[in-house]
């Protein structure tokens, strides 16, 4: 198996790969295959060298001490139901950095059902950390709380918990992001940590240091100061006799270092609220086992938001057989690793298209051979460059189109399918645009929509049908599409002229129609061609034996406009407001299934896109 080592104390480049033999599982022990590694600040304090009074770890030696993943192997004396369980574990002598690690019974929690495996590993200690303190705090309603590294790993939790409760909380940051983030979850005032005012009743310090000792001054008489944070080097110096003359109640460390059945206790409690929604950290990164030195050069830089963790195995929406939205199941499988002129996207979003359930049904008559990914549009950034790419450097944001497997936390993209993601437009506005724009740009291409032209749209209000109705009016063509009627004002509002669907279509039309669009699938083609009175003038993108029997155009993605051809035409319309293609829904990716059925449903307006992202605070 592959570890991760600190060779040597020192910078974030003492990190590197190394290769060990699988562990066995002693007694009270299990093997866990892990699929995700926690990254703590402290982790990388001890690479460092710093705290050997105090840690006895000396090179070489692997660090990490929170995991999750699924219980391989279990050693004597443990309940053989553990294995193939989703879990996560406290590693208290580390090992965490690896695929595999042992860990003891008495420090595994099993992870809900709903609750990804990221979040597991990036609550697992941090979690029950949050938990003890704001238990102790005794928050009441309308309590003044200070969080000082507000926008890190365990002071977001706290700021989500005390906010909860009623409190009314001031997040002390460092950064725009991390301000964001910190108001997103809670925080009535953020400020820098040279802004602090006021008095609080409760101070919790995740800092330490200079800082710490600001914010104890800001303790109102009677209040709470909780020290337990160390990354400035050193925890807040407070004087005690301080405190007691101000009635001035202090925590220090003692509060977040548990025993085994009190950790349990705890971790428990902390993923069962994360699946219930109530209580979350942000993975503000998520890298390769193999690049943890990255995930500590980011520490170090003080600009990470919230969590880091290292990925063993990426997650994926597949099925295994072909059938109805219930087959879609999210799986763990390894990293995919790119090719040659290829690069991997650590996806942040998915579009949901109507090819996309038609493959997972079988109604493409594509034999299955073993498990299938889904979903052929994406946005997100580079997180890895196959040989002969030079275009694209990791950490790029992009966007674009893969053949499959885009409800995914990675997906292999061939890198001239990708384009540049600019930074005005949203990860989930992106992911939305692929399919739409290229497929509106090829058919429009094809029916020569332009100035003097009445192009007739059917099914205007899905992806691809609000995009070439917006495309064909910047080409000076007018346009009519049939939708529902709820969504007459909308289109309207973009210069289409709507019309509803069904019989009598014809005396709904304003007048003669010059080009027909079918992106319904309704079984309208015989009609459009009746509109136009060319079969030629007539595309559809969704019924293929409609357009056989009456001679009219179907198009498919191949060849297809190049993307970067589309995007220099539809990315500065998008901006300035001339192509407006709204998200309809947005679904967590566990919740794939929902939007296959959705999708399936239609009379949605716009598009449907998955969030690959970890799940957000509700």
């Amino acid at each position: 198996m592959r570890t991760i080592e600190v060779t040597r104390f020192g910078g974030p480049e003492v990190l590197e790969v190394r290769d060990a033999p699988d562990p066995v599982a002693g007694s009270g022990q299990v093997v866990i295959g892990v699929a995700v590694a926690d990254v703590m600040s402290l982790d990388a304090q001890l690479r460092s060298g710093w705290g050997r009074e105090w840690f006895p770890n000396e090179p070489p030696y692997v660090p990490g001490t929170g995991v999750a993943g699924r219980v391989l192997s279990a050693g004597p004396g443990v309940d053989p139901s553990w294995v193939g369980r989703r879990v996560a574990a406290l590693l208290p002598g580390g090992g965490g950095y690896a695929e595999r690690a042992v860990a003891g019974v008495d420090t595994l929690v099993a992870v809900p059902d709903g609750l990804r495996l990221r979040e597991a590993a990036a609550l697992i200690q941090v979690g029950p950390a949050a938990l003890s303190l704001t238990d102790a705090a005794e928050l009441k309603p309308g309590a003044r709380v200070l969080v000082t590294g507000a926008g890190g790993a365990l002071g977001l939790p706290l700021v989500r918990l005390a906010a909860a409760s009623g409190g009314h909380v001031t997040a002390a940051v460092r950064g725009a992001a991390k301000s964001a983030v910190a108001r997103r979850l809670g925080a009535s005032v953020t400020v820098g940590y040279d802004e602090v005012a006021g008095e609080f009743d409760v101070v919790f310090d995740g800092v330490g240091g200079e800082v710490g000792a600001a914010a104890f001054e800001r303790v109102a008489r009677g209040g709470a100061f909780f020290a337990y944070g160390v990354p400035s080097g050193s925890p807040a110096p407070v004087d005690p006799a301080a405190a007691e003359r101000r009635g001035v109640r202090l925590v220090g460390m003692e509060q977040v270092q548990f025993a085994p059945a009190e950790f349990r206790r705890l971790a428990g409690r902390a993923l069962t609220e994360a699946a219930a929604g109530r209580l979350s950290t942000v993975v503000g990164m998520a890298v390769p086992l193999r690049e943890a030195a990255r995930a500590h050069a980011a520490l170090a830089a003080r600009e990470l938001v919230g969590k880091a963790v290292l990925l063993v195995t990426a997650e994926a929406v597949r099925h295994h057989r072909h059938g109805g939205p219930e087959v879609l199941v999210p799986e763990e499988v390894p990293l995919p690793e790119p090719g040659p002129g290829q690069v991997r996207v650590a996806v942040r979003a998915a579009g949901v298209n109507p090819i996309d359930w038609k493959i997972r049904a079988g109604l493409l008559g594509t034999p299955l051979d073993g498990p299938a990914g889904t979903g052929i549009e994406l946005a997100g950034t580079i997180d890895a460059v196959g040989p002969g790419v030079t275009r694209w450097e990791v950490g790029q944001p992009v966007f674009g189109r893969v053949p499959s497997g885009a409800l995914a936390t990675h997906a292999v993209a061939d890198a001239g399918e990708l384009v540049a993601k600019p930074d005005w437009l949203g990860y989930e506005e992106a992911a939305a645009l692929p399919v739409a724009a290229e497929t509106a740009s090829r058919v429009l291409g094809e029916l020569g929509a332009g100035p003097g032209r009445t192009l007739l749209i059917r099914g205007v209000a899905g992806g691809v049908g609000l995009v070439a109705a917006q495309l064909a009016r910047a080409r000076g063509a007018r346009v009519v599409g049939t939708a529902s009627e709820r969504h007459h004002a909308f289109l309207r509002g973009i210069g289409v002229h709507p019309v509803t669907y069904g019989d009598g279509l014809e005396e709904r039309l304003p007048g003669p129609v010059d080009l027909v669009l079918d992106a319904s699938g309704r079984d309208v083609v015989e009609l459009s061609v009746r509109l136009t009175g060319d079969p030629a003038r007539v595309v559809t993108i969704a019924d293929p034996a409609g357009a056989a029997r009456h001679g009219a155009v179907f198009s498919s993605g191949s060849p297809g406009v190049p993307p970067a051809e589309v995007f220099a035409e539809v990315l500065p319309l998008v901006r300035a407001g001339a192509v407006r293609l709204p998200v309809a829904e947005v679904f967590p990716l566990e919740r794939a299934a929902d939007a296959h059925r959705r999708s399936e449903a239609g009379h949605h307006l716009g598009k449907l896109v998955v969030n690959a992202e970890a799940v957000l605070p509700r």
